[in-house]
């Protein structure tokens, strides 16, 4: 909520200061969820915009493959969605009008919190792991940027700097990401395979790999949402 409050300020002062600079404020909905931007009007045809949104969703299940090959299994993982995203765009409306192409930066905030199970016997990087190694549920961590990459992508909307009033809002394009895998779990000493938990973290730090590996799909996430703008 926090980048809401530092976005709504920003928004107040623009409004109160429209007069003295083009402006655009909007709400907008989209795979990121829910969000706000705020534009500046550089030219006639070029904006500053900043855009942030955030989505929850919580208890979705998912299945996420570990082990070396021909001798995988499976986490059974419930995850608890938390985040965002912010940007940096400039939009260019190229043709005068509502059509735009945006370049910028974008940063995947927040995380995705998982708990699971080990489904059955595995071999990560040829040492054994059961599921019996493991004292209760491998918890995790899954985050999709740590930092800000480059976003490309094309929209529309009223420029800023064009006639005022409300429009309706379109952007689609795709962000690059950094997707990063942590996993945690105690040992059962008096497990099959006898380990300490020294190995099982050895082992799980394999598992890490193998599961940012399946995520290499994301590396390059896409951006759409739809919603409302009002230019001053």
């Amino acid at each position: 909520m926090k980048k809401y409050f530092g976005l709504g300020v920003l928004l107040f002062f623009a409004a109160a200061n429209a007069s003295a600079v083009d402006v655009g404020v909007g709400a907008k909905v989209g795979i990121n969820g829910v969000g706000l931007n705020l534009a500046l009007g550089l030219s006639k045809r070029v904006n500053l915009r900043v855009a942030v949104s955030e989505v929850e969703i919580d208890d979705e299940e998912e299945t996420i493959t570990v082990g070396d090959d021909g001798a995988e299994g499976d986490i059974e993982a419930e995850l608890d969605v938390d985040f965002g995203s912010n940007a940096v765009l400039l939009d260019w409306h190229v043709f005068n009008g509502g059509f735009r192409i945006t370049a910028g930066l974008f940063k995947q905030t927040g995380a995705v919190d998982l708990s699971g199970r080990l489904q059955g016997s595995i071999i990560v990087d040829g040492q054994p792991l059961a599921p019996g190694d493991i004292n209760g549920d491998i918890g995790g961590e899954v985050k999709l940027s740590d930092s800000y990459q480059p976003y490309l992508g094309i929209g529309w909307g009223r420029a800023a700097g064009g006639k005022g009033g409300f429009s309706f809002t379109a952007d689609i394009g795709l962000a690059m990401l950094d997707p990063e895998v942590d996993f945690d779990a105690s040992v059962n000493g008096g497990g099959p395979n006898g380990l300490d938990q020294a190995e099982l973290d050895q082992r799980l730090a394999e598992m890490e790999a193998d599961a940012e590996e399946e995520l290499d799909d994301l590396e390059l996430w896409p951006v759409l949402s739809v919603g409302v703008n009002y230019s001053f």
